[in-house]
């Protein structure tokens, strides 16, 4: 039995006072990093100190080097360390906590050459102004809300999530489209969804929405789109959308499901504007739109199931 994980990736949206508490917790997460490590450091220290007094192996000091080792540690020290300690999730601690373990054991595996890839250095201290903010939430109050336009964290409360929009140009460009379409193939059959596949000369954008009147010409650089026959003055885009949606909406078959392709605007004429007596092109046809039955979000935090 092959088990299927689906992830959904957001990027948050938070309030003020939800964006300062957030920079808390990745501060908090930076904290117990470096603590962890200035910790391990120093018992590597001891250790080498020791072994030259002549102490047995069993009774060097112990080094906190798994996650496990490396949280006792931490639950021990830390009213002494950082008394402010409850002011964010334990899971702020818990995440830069796993990343200096996950660290020290890609350093390990690198040294003793079980490792693939390039040499891995020993972890570094994550200075506040250069490292990254970042903090992971593995347990406690984890949910995306019904309206899959908020997600509940521990200690955080309720978040607004906004679409991610970074560079998405550069994404699909660095992306082969047979494998956009074979991702956007099995997802739209996991909603319950339909993929239509428009033939790459259907002329979404040269096409008026509203009378159906086809542009010999349209620049990349116009950026609205104004219809000599019938006057309508529409944002590009949202013409092309429009357009794309009334194809969709007048297919009789799904397309693209998870048992296979039955019809796509490759088997005929798409609509007002198509060539008569022509046959279509045999080419590979563009992706240019999916109609699933729920919208989804766009991701920094991380839901699996």
């Amino acid at each position: 039995m092959v088990r299927v994980h689906q992830a959904y990736r957001y990027a948050l949206d938070p309030t003020p006072a939800q964006a300062a508490a957030l920079a808390s917790h990745c501060g908090a997460a930076r904290f117990a990093f470096n603590w962890g490590l200035a910790r391990v450091r120093a018992a590597l220290s001891q250790r080498e100190a020791e072994k030259t007094y002549g102490v047995p192996e069993e009774l060097l000091t112990e080094v906190p080097w798994s996650l496990y080792g490396l949280r006792r540690a931490w639950n021990t020290a830390k009213d002494q360390v950082a008394p402010w300690w409850a002011d964010n999730s334990k899971e702020a601690y818990s995440s830069g906590l796993d990343g200096l373990a996950r660290a020290l054991t890609n350093w390990s595996a690198s040294r003793q050459g079980t490792r693939a890839g390039k040499r891995v250095g020993f972890p570094r201290f994550r200075a506040k102004h250069r490292a990254a903010l970042s903090c992971r939430f593995t347990t406690g109050a984890i949910r995306l809300e019904t309206d899959r336009r908020h997600v509940t964290l521990p200690r955080l409360g309720t978040i607004r999530t906004a679409e991610s929009t970074r560079k998405p140009a550069r994404a699909v460009a660095d992306t082969a489209m047979a494998e956009v379409r074979r991702q956007l193939t099995y997802k739209s059959a996991w909603r319950g969804g339909r993929l239509v596949v428009a033939d790459r000369w259907y002329p979404s954008s040269k096409r008026c929405s509203g009378c159906g009147a086809v542009k010999a010409k349209l620049a990349l650089s116009e950026r609205t789109y104004s219809c000599a026959a019938c006057g309508l003055v529409l944002d590009r885009d949202a013409n092309a959308a429009r357009n794309l949606a009334a194809l969709a909406a007048g297919y009789e078959h799904d397309v693209a499901q998870s048992c296979g392709e039955t019809v796509n605007a490759r088997g005929g004429a798409v609509g007002p504007g198509a060539r008569a007596g022509h046959a279509p092109a045999k080419r590979e046809p563009l992706i240019r739109g999916t109609l699933p039955r729920q919208r989804g979000g766009s991701p920094i935090l991380t839901d699996t199931h």
